[in-house]
């Protein structure tokens, strides 16, 4: 429980605006489906995923902060800045077919969530304006 306060408490302390992921854990330890092994099926349910959102959804509400809740869908093979689906596989890197353009797979994950929850919460879209302004 230690790491889960202090956890939320960094995160409300430094942002404004948090995005979630949602984690589907009944769905990731799945037998049928699943492409983990049990051993990390285990690690990953006894970490507590719905106790840490719920204590820092609490907490950023108590700070003012405000946590939203967005999909990872296809994130990582999305091409971001140009909306191609590419099986990147275990690359480290995603390259665009159309402009050749290439960017870290993890840079390329976040600001796809990013720019997904831009469009999916109208919140942000007001309270963000000041970006497309500069």
């Amino acid at each position: 429980m230690n790491c889960i306060r202090i956890a939320a408490r960094f995160l409300v302390d430094n942002f404004d605006v948090i995005l979630l992921p949602t984690f589907e854990t009944s769905n990731m330890s799945r037998k049928a489906t699943r492409k983990i092994r049990s051993k990390t099926v285990r690690n990953m349910l006894s970490f507590g995923h719905y106790r840490f959102e719920q204590f820092l959804k609490h907490k950023a509400t108590e700070r003012g902060s405000l946590v939203v809740d967005v999909c990872e869908g296809y994130t990582s093979k999305t091409v971001s800045w140009t909306g191609e689906i590419r099986a990147i596989g275990g690359a480290k890197t995603i390259k665009s077919d159309l402009d050749g353009k290439v960017m870290d797979r993890d840079v390329n994950g976040a600001r796809g969530i990013f720019l997904r929850a831009l469009v999916d919460t109208p919140w942000m879209r007001e309270h963000l304006a000041f970006v497309n302004e500069s």
